[in-house]
């Protein structure tokens, strides 16, 4: 149980960390893929239409959704990991 007000507070980072490195990058590569399209000669909406379809299929046709599914599956995948990390190298703290 000594581990536990270490490890909460770690987790807890990962786990938000790990949530919102994707919805920042969907955002990102979408608020870029609508700034270039106003551009003369741009072909950004066809890869826009391509990841707003692609995120569809996870999002059940709401692309919004299909990235919080997404980023709930890659935090639960940091939390994994760094509850991994705490069992694995607990000896050396």
């Amino acid at each position: 149980m000594k581990l536990l007000p270490r490890f909460l507070p770690s987790f807890f980072i990962t786990v938000l960390m790990s949530f919102l490195a994707p919805v920042v990058v969907c955002g990102l590569i979408l608020t870029l893929c609508s700034a270039l399209w106003v551009l003369p000669g741009m072909t950004s909406v066809l890869m826009k239409g391509a990841l707003t379809e692609f995120l569809e299929v996870f999002g059940s046709g709401n692309a919004w959704q299909g990235v919080l599914v997404i980023a709930t599956a890659c935090s639960l995948v940091g939390g994994m990991f760094e509850a991994f990390n705490l069992c694995y190298y607990q000896d050396t703290n």
